[in-house]
């Protein structure tokens, strides 16, 4: 079997290019007496991976080089051949296509590669398109494991083998990758350590006042995880303290100690009394290693060992934990922005839609409103009551193109050129003009169009007036009194594209019971997972078995109808609104 050898055809060292960028890594992998490849996928028209190009091979791989070799850069990099009884390329290949991790032995295809004994490899994809293998040496005869615990609670691989550390950064690498949440960023950086570094870790963020914060906590022991909780809660660690994480933050190096109430020092005076409930053994091992962004250090991780001799951290230790907390600090940092950036479309999402529907004398009311893509996009899907007059109340439900914020803010636009003319007229077409008006005033690149459904209900005898006209809105349905529905309203022109929208103004008489739904496409457009869209079939089917039920009844069940079609959640933004003559 030919190795995983980068360079020249005579066998040479690699180029500099043949190392990965990562320092400590690349360090690392040059120490390891197994062969250690980097590769990129080769992916078909299909998108699936067929072969690989090789970008790096550490110094075993470059010494167990066969002639001939193909260079780096070249499909299989002179890695593997493709006997079958070989399998190492497919197996990579099943990786880099399926994404799981793959470990197995294999014989070498031939001789003049590597000796002919069975030899171990382990395939670890590297984001989208990269992959990662090690071919052990002889000396291994079966697959790594994972450090078993001793009776002591301490960690029988502490300070192992550089192999070991190397499978600690490829899976921390694949957990810290795999989320923008927060929360499970911030479980993955400690989960990332527990239990393969250390039987515990708490990690601290500075917050928005310059203090540290927990911010994650995890023990392989759940009783020691609550004393360590109570520690941390008993003793929030001081900026200024000489000593523990506040000094690490502080300075930007890393400290250890055997007394894990003194890692956290609350106070900046070394040798203050620092009670706390179930305290841990002042003899528990502690290592903490800044977290840092951009030259900045931004927080620490503190990694506890139970309380032995033999398992204090040692200075390989203080190397690797450092390399974790490198390599969590940019997943802290996408996760940070992401949650602020959630925030802020979620509270301008909310500025475009009324506190709470207003209690209209004569009417019940309910609505539903998704900003699609799991909440972290604003849609331009709103809806909105007011007064505009004694009796009167007008009721506009719109759909501006697009997403983000520039959707957003034409919203914004829509809705409060509706209430500020709605002042003034009572009449749904008027509104309806000046919203157009109003959207053609944009400049050009931010111009987009708009559907808008508006209507006026008015007291009349027992029953309520609906005036209703729509710019270019699906019709909203009407479900009588007597469970009969029916669409109502004529189309009209899209808003913000042409200066004289045709527009229609119908006029209903609705009486007690009858309920008038309101809604966005991206009702009617939600697809299952065969692709078949709700339709208006499905909202009449929803109104139909709901005949005499209050308007959040018929709402709650059209959306428990939405998500029954397909429960994943909704890509587009909707808006529903329900209006029922009491």
């Amino acid at each position: 079997m030919t190795t995983a050898v980068p360079g020249a055809e005579d066998g040479r060292a690699a180029a500099s290019e043949d190392r990965p960028a990562d320092g400590l890594l690349a360090e690392a992998f040059e120490l390891l007496p197994d062969a250690v490849s980097i590769s990129t996928a080769v992916r078909d028209a299909d998108g699936r991976a067929v072969d690989l190009c090789l970008e790096y091979a550490n110094a075993a791989a470059r010494a167990g080089r066969a002639a001939g070799a193909a260079p780096a850069g070249s499909p299989r990099g002179g890695l593997w051949s493709r006997t079958a009884g070989d399998g190492v390329l497919a197996a990579c290949l099943d990786v880099l296509n399926t994404g799981p991790p793959e470990h197995g032995v294999f014989i070498p295809a031939g001789k003049g590669a590597h000796r002919t004994t069975n030899r171990e490899y382990r395939a670890l994809r590297l984001g989208k398109d990269r992959l990662l293998l090690v071919l052990c040496t002889d000396r291994w005869t079966r697959a790594p494991e994972r450090a078993e615990a001793r009776p002591d609670g301490g960690d029988a691989g502490s300070g192992g083998n550089d192999r070991e550390r190397l499978r600690i950064l490829a899976d921390a690498g694949a957990v810290l990758g795999a989320s923008l949440d927060r929360g499970a960023t911030l479980d993955a950086v400690t989960d990332s350590v527990v239990p393969d570094l250390a039987d515990g870790c708490l990690l601290y963020l500075v917050d928005d006042t310059g203090l540290p914060a927990l911010a994650a906590l995890v023990h392989r022991d759940p009783r020691r995880q609550r004393e360590l909780r109570d520690l941390a809660e008993a003793s929030p660690p001081h900026p200024d303290s000489e000593d523990g994480v506040g000094a690490v933050i502080r300075t930007g190096r890393h400290a250890r100690g055997t007394d894990v109430a003194r890692a956290l020092a609350p106070s900046p005076h070394a040798g203050e009394d620092r009670r706390a409930p179930h305290r841990p053994s002042p003899a528990d091992s502690w290592l903490a290693v800044p977290v840092g962004r951009s030259g900045a250090v931004v927080g620490a991780m503190l990694l506890v060992r139970a309380a032995s001799g033999s398992s204090a951290f040692t200075e390989e230790d203080v190397v690797l934990a450092r390399e974790l907390s490198r390599r969590a600090a940019p997943a802290i940092e996408n996760a940070r922005r992401h949650a602020e950036q959630t925030e802020v479309a979620r509270r301008l999402q909310e500025s475009l839609l009324p506190r709470a529907l207003p209690d209209v004398p004569g009417l019940e009311l309910s609505a539903r409103h998704h900003p699609g893509e799991k909440g972290t996009l604003m849609g331009g899907d709103f809806y909105d009551v007011f007064p505009s007059g004694p009796q009167d109340w007008t009721v506009t439900v719109g759909d501006v193109a697009g997403k983000g914020p520039r959707a957003a803010a034409l919203t914004g636009l829509v809705r409060h050129t509706v209430r500020a003319v709605g002042r003034s007229t009572a009449d749904p077409a008027v509104l309806l003009r000046a919203v157009n008006t109003a959207l053609l005033d944009e400049p050009s690149p931010a111009r987009r169009f708009c559907t808008t459904a508006c209507a006026t209900l008015r007291p009349e005898g027992s029953g309520m007036r609906l005036t209703l006209a729509l710019g270019g809105h699906p019709h909203p349905l009407l479900r009588r009194s007597d469970g009969t529905v029916v669409p109502v309203g004529h189309p009209g022109t899209l808003l913000g594209v042409v200066n004289e929208p045709r527009l229609r103004t119908v006029h209903h008489t609705l009486v007690p019971g009858d309920l008038l739904l309101f809604y966005t496409d991206g009702v009617t457009e939600h697809r299952s997972n065969d692709g078949v869209m709700l339709g208006e079939a499905g909202l009449h089917a929803v109104l139909t078995r709901t005949a005499g039920a209050s308007a959040e009844a018929t709402v709650r069940l059209l959306e428990e109808e939405m998500a029954a079609h397909d429960p994943r959640a909704p890509t587009d933004d909707f808006a529903i609104l329900g209006v029922r003559v009491r």
